[in-house]
């Protein structure tokens, strides 16, 4: 069985932590870099806030760094997100 999803962004709850880009990096190997994870933090100085961008591989498929204690296949930004910036849409078999 596959199962197919999506991330959804919402923008507004963005607070500029990194925790999405940290647990992203954690699970590639070599040292522990935020700059090379698959999503990263826009700071809009003009709108004066946050706005994260996922590169499209991370965005059609789940790209396998599994959050840690969790039962469900969850992408490991997701789930390290506090504030709801990220959530998973749909899943399919």
């Amino acid at each position: 069985m596959s199962h197919a999803h999506s991330i959804r962004i919402i923008p507004e709850n963005c607070r500029g932590c990194r925790r999405c880009q940290v647990a992203c990096s954690s699970h590639d190997p070599g040292p522990l870099n935020p700059r090379l994870a698959g999503i990263q933090i826009l700071q809009l100085e003009n709108e004066g806030g946050n706005y994260p961008v996922i590169n499209m591989e991370c965005l059609e498929r789940f790209c396998g760094k599994a959050h840690q204690g969790n039962t469900e296949q969850k992408p490991a930004c997701v789930g390290a997100c506090p504030f709801g910036t990220l959530e998973m849409m749909g899943a399919a078999s």
